[in-house]
């Protein structure tokens, strides 16, 4: 946005006595403001008296390098009325770059434009601020084109009705440089990655021109992939080797302005500095021209053309096509003034921007180098063709988009390699899909907003990141090819953005509501201009972005209100169709009715998606929860709503202790769910209950889990409900288990395994029509009957272990959760680490790995570490057995997952150190098995650590006959209470050495 106004007017027209003549003196500096606007193709919306305002790259006349047009006209206003000569006569400017509603204005004899929003009242409050004869720019338009302009930094100024401070620039001319001195501008390049083919073909093309075969070659690529970056690099390889490089880029306003490149050109090729004196200048002309032959009139309509005419030497008046026909002769004559073996590379970049006029010396330039020792070297982008490309001496280059790996590389540069910015970096990566400019437009929004600590190269994620905003530079490039769709196309691309990346004509149909005739000449018109293709079987009529930042500016461009009704016709006409109906777009449906601004209906789809993806990742199961319990923060108050909050928090403990939620964590979880469970849903407090102890036993201690159980399932009895009473017993099973009660906790087990099969199986009668299986996302029958393996095992019952083992086994695997799924092979691993046998343990650990690695989960992590371990130590390997449970072990306190048998582990780790003769670090982490177990009240953990204790001291040779009867007497109890007599071996050892004393 550009506003500009007369300095005093009000005072000028006051002093002139009469409103007419102060119009009259007005009218010409009016008619300047609005000439140097329509010049870069802007809109003046408003005239307000004294002044203008306008607008630069709004639709219908869109441009990327807007903030650069609204410059130019600023410097030409102020120039223009300059010109005038007229001291009473001063004008200041402002310009602002952001994003505005642009609206239609219907008038009885016209139509204009008209924006609103706060960037517009930057835009005026940077007018207002200006003095006499300035043009003030933000910060935000300086970024838009800082390669164009120079400024004079003002620094933080405070904005009347914006709360953050402005930075302020004072535009104070044009930038003349050659393209390449972009990119000696200081600024810390990154690598040049992945471009070893390009710049070869580069070599071998000029290797041919200094040969004398003087060559064109033209590359092509999208905007920002890397066209001038190749050429600049290559351009220097060529000055390293003493050759010549000329050089002009074709701006995009360049339509405004004819010859613009050519007058670049020939001002490289003469050594023509800017802003040096017009005599200088001329004299460079007049020496260089001299060691041509060419004429005197060839040198005087030259500096006519340069505009360094010699008043006292005018040059001829010719009609226009003299003159341009002896222009084009100067051409040639330039290219062969060199000596023959005289090698010079010409570079022009940005074709695709070139006027008519400057095409006509292009082609001109081409046909001259031939049989010289030049290379012509151009580039452009896709569309862009000319007669030059037929010429045999011609070859195209294309740049393709990086792959991920040198993404990858190029982003590493940016930020390093700290492992917190994972995430981020692949986020970045998927957005730019291998454009360089975007990657590292994307990275250093991630700096400039704040979201990283350090230093370029070395930084770390301060806080989340919930998304990167997509910068000005990168939006300008991909909406400015938007805007020049016809209005139909560009309706049904916005559309399409809606639906999502990939857009099913079967969808697009409905919602686009057009005839199908102007459905299909749209999409061809979007396909032409690469902005949607087609994705195979391509009878399936599956569309795709071509890139996703198409998507997310076509989105974004959009008004609120348009998308919100956009969504909602989006979700119905997705449940229109069976396959819209089934879990797995579950969580495409609750996207479209949030964005609708419809909660309960999102809800009502995200918690069917939770428990689809909670089946095979907890962690995304856990994000969708939460996302259930945010979107009902503001809904009021019902019963169904309250059970929703239930069962949201209750999900988040049921997940949390897969993911390693601490109790401080779910602690406020854990009283929301029950909260709203005893006030509308009471039926659900005991399973909610037992996931709140689950989570108690992973972090503080087994005997709570055991606890709030028992309470839950006095919630049960006599009410009749066989699946919150078998899923209570259940979770006392675990429980009982994890607090070392092993007879009880198979006894639990029993309970709920008898009900289960009494009642033939569960009723969805819980909460919500659910069931107990679909509230804890597994099947619990079969979770009791896993479960009850490890109890066997550990109560010393190995053969009916066994049989019980091949019993679960032969259950279809698919049919169950990973986080059950690995315990039959967890028992069987702990059989064959008891037993001596790695023939039981190796295969069944190797599959715990597995279901590991498909799950993700932190817990299953922690779990395929530990068998790991205990599988290497059946095998007799104890310092491998030792290495790997020292990693189960610290994997498990990083993540916070497993902890429940963080005392196990421990006591796994000292018996591996024991079997490897290292007694010192067994008896150190034996000591520490003691007091985690005693603090996670683990009677198990506490038994197997207590005679392992013994056994240690007595190859220390460090204890006394009583001390190891007291170690006896306390394990004998522990065992009695456990029922534990899967350590009743290494007892009876420990027994032998007190008879020996």
């Amino acid at each position: 946005m550009l506003f500009a106004d007369i300095r005093n007017s009000t005072n000028l027209i006051d002093s002139l006595g009469d409103p007419e003549l102060g119009m009259r003196r007005l009218e010409p500096v009016l008619d300047l403001m609005k000439e140097a606007v329509h010049r870069y193709d802007g809109i003046v919306n408003k005239i307000q008296g004294d002044g203008v305002m306008a607008l630069f790259g709004a639709p219908p006349r869109p441009h990327e390098d807007h903030a650069v047009r609204g410059c130019l006209a600023a410097l030409a206003m102020q120039d223009s009325v300059a010109r005038l000569a007229d001291p009473g006569m001063q004008i200041r400017v402002g310009l602002h770059t952001g994003e505005v509603v642009v609206q239609t204005v219907e008038n009885t004899i016209y139509q204009t434009y008209d924006a609103a929003g706060a960037n517009v009242h930057i835009a005026n409050r940077m007018e207002q601020m200006a003095d006499e004869g300035a043009i003030l720019i933000t910060r935000d338009t300086y970024l838009g084109a800082r390669q164009f302009v120079e400024v004079m930094p003002l620094g933080m100024q405070t904005i009347r009705g914006i709360s953050t401070p402005v930075e302020v620039f004072k535009l104070t001319g044009l930038l003349s440089a050659p393209a390449s001195d972009v990119f000696r501008s200081g600024r810390r390049l990154t690598s040049m990655v992945n471009r070893t083919e390009q710049m070869a073909a580069f070599e071998h093309e000029l290797s041919r021109a200094v040969g004398g075969d003087g060559r064109v070659v033209g590359m092509v690529g999208d905007a920002g992939i890397g066209k001038s970056r190749l050429c600049f690099e290559f351009a220097e390889n060529c000055r390293r080797k003493g050759i010549r490089v000329y050089e002009a880029r074709v701006l995009a306003h360049g339509r405004a302005t004819p010859f613009q490149p050519v007058l670049e050109l020939l001002r490289d090729i003469f050594g023509i500095r800017a802003k040096e004196p017009i005599e200088t200048s001329r004299r460079r002309v007049i020496d260089r021209f001299a060691e041509m032959a060419a004429s005197e009139q060839e040198l005087l309509v030259l500096l006519e053309f340069l505009g360094l005419a010699d008043p006292a030497y005018p040059a001829p008046k010719l009609d226009p096509r003299a003159l341009r026909l002896q222009l084009l002769d100067l051409v040639r004559t330039l290219v062969h003034a060199r000596p023959g073996d005289t090698p010079a590379v010409v570079m022009i970049e940005d074709l695709h921007w070139i006027d008519a006029a400057s095409e006509e010396f292009v082609e001109t330039l081409v046909d001259a180098i031939v049989g010289t020792a030049t290379l012509l070297v151009v580039n452009f982008r896709p569309g862009f063709t000319a007669p030059f490309m037929q010429r045999s001496h011609y070859r195209q280059i294309a740049i393709p988009p990086l792959p991920w790996s040198n993404s990858n590389e190029l982003l590493r540069e940016h930020f390093g390699r700290h492992p917190s910015l994972a995430s981020l970096s692949s986020n970045v990566i998927e957005r730019a899909q291998g454009n360089p400019f975007f990657i590292e437009e994307l990275a250093n929004t991630v700096v400039e907003r704040g979201n990283v600590e350090g230093e370029r190269g070395n930084y770390r994620l301060k806080h989340g990141v919930d998304a990167v905003p997509l910068p000005a530079t990168v939006q300008a490039v991909v909406a400015a090819r938007i805007d020049h769709l016809e209005d139909i196309a560009k309706q049904v691309l916005e559309t399409a953005a809606v639906i999502g990346r990939l857009v099913a004509m079967s969808v697009l149909r409905p919602v686009a509501a057009l005839p199908n005739d102007d459905l299909q000449n749209a999409i061809a018109q979007l396909r032409q201009a690469e902005l949607l293709y087609d994705l195979p079987p391509y009878d399936k009529g599956l569309l795709a972005f071509r890139h996703p930042l198409i998507q997310e500016v076509a989105y974004a461009t959009q008004l609120r209100s348009r998308l919100t009704t956009l969504h909602a016709t989006v979700a119905k006409a997705i449940e229109g169709f069976d396959w819209g109906k089934l879990d797995e777009f579950a969580g495409l449906l609750a996207y479209h009715y949030e964005a609708a601004g419809q909660p309960l209906e999102a809800v009502t789809h995200l918690q069917r998606a939770a428990r689809w993806i909670g089946k095979t990742n907890s962690a995304e199961a856990m994000k969708s929860w939460k996302k259930v319990r945010a979107l009902l923060q503001d809904q009021p108050p019902s019963e169904y709503v309250n059970r929703l909050r239930a069962m949201s928090s209750g999900q988040i403990l049921n997940f949390g202790w897969r993911e390693g939620m601490s109790a401080e964590e779910v602690k406020p979880y854990a009283e929301e769910a029950i909260k709203y469970a005893r006030a509308a849903d009471p039926v659900h407090e005991p399973i909610l209950l037992g996931a709140y102890g689950r989570i108690l036993a992973a972090t503080a201690a087994a005997d709570d889990y055991v606890n709030l159980v028992q309470d839950a399932l006095k919630l049960t009895s006599g009410t009749g409900d066989v699946g919150r009473f078998a899923t209570v017993n259940a979770m006392l099973s675990q429980a009982f288990f994890l607090s070392g009660r092993l007879a009880e906790a198979l006894d639990a087990g029993q309970v709920a395994v008898a009900a289960i099969a009494e009642q033939g199986g569960f009723h969805n009668n819980v909460t919500l029509g659910l069931n107990p299986n679909q509230i804890l996302g597994f099947d619990v029958e079969h979770w009791i009957r896993c479960l009850g393996t490890r109890i066997l095992v550990r109560l010393g019952r190995f053969d009916e272990a066994e049989r019980r083992i091949a019993e679960v086994l032969r259950a279809e695997p698919e049919r169950f959760a990973a986080v059950v799924q690995f315990i039959p092979h967890f028992a069987m691993v702990e059989m064959g680490w008891s037993r001596g046998r790695p023939e039981l343990a190796k295969p069944h650990a190797a599959r715990i790995a597995e279901l590991a690695e498909q799950s993700g989960t932190p817990y299953l992590r922690v779990a395929a570490l530990a068998s790991a371990g205990l599988a290497s130590g059946a095998a007799g390997d104890f310092k491998v057995a030792a290495a790997q449970l020292q990693e189960a072990i610290d994997f498990a306190r990083s993540a916070r997952a497993g902890l429940e048998f963080e005392a196990r582990m421990l006591a796994d780790l000292a018996e591996a150190l024991y079997r490897a003769a290292d007694h010192h670090a067994a008896l150190q982490a034996v000591d520490e098995a003691l007091t985690v177990a005693r603090r996670r009240t683990d009677r198990v953990a506490e038994l197997h650590a207590t005679v392992l204790r013994g056994l240690i001291i007595c190859a220390l040779g460090s204890t006394s006959h009583e001390e190891l009867d007291e170690i006896v007497g306390g394990a004998q109890n522990l065992l009695d209470v456990s029922g534990a007599v899967y350590f009743t071996p290494q007892l009876d050892q420990l027994r032998l050495h007190l008879e020996r004393r």
